[in-house]
């Protein structure tokens, strides 16, 4: 198994099981498991569809530890994740750790979690919607599959 199949069945299980959001993790499993999520993302970057685009996401994740953030800038066919932001992002995704992970692996898809007021967007939300084609058309599904998980 390649480390990115690793990956989306380790988020795709956690999403599945109710874990990320009624427990109470230490801290460093929190951060970890954002990691995680935001190193998926950038598994499943597509310069191509991006192209020459650039802006910065910035995601406020309520977790059961109080809000993290994370930004995700995508310049030049590039795409990067930090905690810390330099600058002014282009929008803001507000989202429960729960539904991150349900997002990242297809388990909820981000029409159905913005209509249900389960995740929130303020700046650009034209640029928001990029993220569905830039990041989202292959998330929820393993590298190589070609088709949905079950």
């Amino acid at each position: 198994m390649t480390a990115p199949e690793a990956m989306f069945h380790q988020l795709r299980s956690i999403a599945r099981s109710s874990a990320a959001a009624t427990s109470s993790p230490p801290p460093d499993e929190v951060e970890a498991l954002l990691d995680l999520v935001f190193e998926w993302f950038s598994s499943r970057f597509s310069p191509q569809r991006a192209a020459l685009a650039s802006g910065v996401f910035h995601y406020e994740i309520d977790t059961p530890l109080g809000v993290r953030h994370r930004y995700v800038a995508v310049a030049q066919g590039t795409c990067t994740t930090s905690g810390a932001l330099e600058g002014t992002p282009d929008a803001t995704i507000g989202v429960a750790l729960s539904d991150l992970v349900a997002l990242a692996v297809g388990e909820l898809k981000g029409t159905d979690a913005f209509v249900g007021g389960r995740l929130k967007i303020s700046g650009d939300v034209f640029f928001a919607m990029n993220w569905i084609e830039w990041f989202g058309s292959r998330s929820g599904r393993p590298p190589g599959s070609g088709t949905a998980p079950a």
